[in-house]
């Protein structure tokens, strides 16, 4: 009865220790909402800044631009990415949508300053979609699930960031809530790390999401 007790103790405690493993991704609605600049266009250069993380300056010819700065080209700095895929990417001149948040100070290497920074997506993935084969990189918090193709996902950006512009115009300021990923849902595959999955999302677009995880 002992052994039958302490069996009862140890999986009780195995389950609340896989629940206390949270996860936190941000969605495509998100990314439009925080990311100061989004625009297409391909990566004509880069360069290597340290060895860990793989991290790299970026330079990025842009095609078009969703939202933020007039300034052709831009650098921004990028983690996490191998060098198989930079190089392939400006090879083939891929068209590359980019989600970029404005460094709190320029970063500086080799004679070149980047202001930007590539976000996150999820599980340390950049915010940096090759828009001719999608891979599942954004996640939408509306119906969750991964945008498949660089048509869907060029529309459905242009409408979320319009949206936003249009709440903020009110004028209101949009912040961060946290929404609880279903499990089984594709979103929770790719998220999952743990027991509980969120995605970040706009507060406004998402009445049922919450200001703080708990």
């Amino acid at each position: 009865m002992k052994k039958i007790f302490v069996l009862l103790c140890i999986f009780s405690l195995s389950l609340f220790m896989a629940k206390a493993e949270i996860n936190v991704g941000n969605s495509v609605e998100w990314l439009c909402a925080d990311a100061g600049f989004i625009a297409t266009g391909t990566i004509t250069s880069y360069v290597k800044c340290t060895t860990a993380n793989n991290s790299w300056i970026c330079t990025f010819q842009i095609f078009a631009t969703l939202k933020g700065t007039t300034e052709n080209p831009v650098y921004f700095s990028l983690n996490y990415l191998p060098e198989d895929s930079l190089k392939k990417y400006q090879s083939e001149k891929t068209p590359i949508l980019v989600f970029l948040k404005e460094n709190e100070k320029p970063f500086k290497f080799n004679k070149i300053t980047a202001n930007w920074f590539a976000m996150e997506a999820y599980n340390g993935i950049p915010a940096l979609i090759n828009l001719k084969t999608p891979p599942d990189i954004l996640i939408s918090a509306q119906g969750f699930f991964a945008l498949q193709s660089g048509e869907t996902i060029l529309s459905y950006c242009t409408m979320t960031i319009t949206k936003i512009a249009e709440y903020e115009a009110k004028p209101k300021d949009v912040f961060q809530n946290y929404i609880e990923v279903p499990y089984q849902s594709t979103a929770f595959k790719l998220l999952y790390q743990g027991s509980s999955c969120f995605l970040t999302v706009p507060d406004f677009m998402f009445p049922e999401s919450k200001a703080k995880l708990n």
